[in-house]
């Protein structure tokens, strides 16, 4: 009798398959280790962390509600938004930078420099400008067509040299955030609608993790 060796075909490419896998797997979070514990991350985070407790401080009187890294659809992928603001005044998208040295130029594309090394920069006003695109898209999309959305670029480093058209420091944050315009929104909703529609998939936020620029 001829053994049967068709079932041990579809099994070993069964296997294989799911070898692939896992090792995608395991090459992606090696990959966002690597990165997410580097010097650059490090400090993006430690940045990240002083915004977030500076926004939670000064509109605490206004019980506002804050996303500290959204991940919000965009298209068939997502973007990641270092926070969310909502109050009465609508939203404010802030994008965080831990940075130190001196930034020049205008444009699309920066100078970073740090001593006698410099290196391109993207301009963190454009980069800020998809984050807020995508927020009013979404906006649209659930009925708040008339929602005001503002954005913030802010550096936090104390040794960090910028044009006042591309960012502004923690102090700047503050009064800007004080100039907002009561709208009459209803913070709560707006909170609320952008939790439920954050992305989930862990395999994608990694991904974008990984990506993401060093800040």
């Amino acid at each position: 009798m001829v053994p049967d060796i068709s079932a041990s075909i579809i099994f070993d490419k069964k296997t294989w398959i799911l070898i692939a896998v896992i090792a995608v797997a395991v090459l992606l979070l090696i990959l966002y280790i690597s990165v997410h514990f580097s010097k650059g991350k490090r400090k993006g985070r430690a940045a990240e962390r002083k915004v977030a407790k500076k926004l939670k401080k000064m509109g605490k009187a206004d019980h506002i509600r804050i996303i500290n890294n959204a991940y919000l659809p965009l298209y068939n992928k997502a973007c990641e938004v270092d926070h969310l603001v909502f109050g009465r005044f609508g939203v404010l998208v802030v994008e965080t930078k831990g940075i130190s040295g001196k930034v020049t130029g205008s444009g699309k594309n920066l100078t970073h420099s740090i001593g006698s090394k410099t290196h391109k920069f993207y301009n963190p006003q454009l980069q800020n400008k998809t984050h807020i695109d995508n927020v009013i898209h979404h906006l649209k999309k659930g009925g708040f067509d008339t929602t005001p959305v503002n954005g913030a670029v802010v550096f936090t480093a104390n040794d960090i040299e910028f044009p006042s058209e591309i960012g502004m420091d923690i102090k700047g944050l503050e009064k800007f955030y004080k100039s907002l315009p009561d709208a009459g929104c209803n913070q709560d909703v707006l909170y609320h609608y952008f939790s439920d529609m954050q992305v989930k998939n862990p395999m994608k936020k990694m991904w974008i993790r990984t990506r993401k620029k060093n800040d």
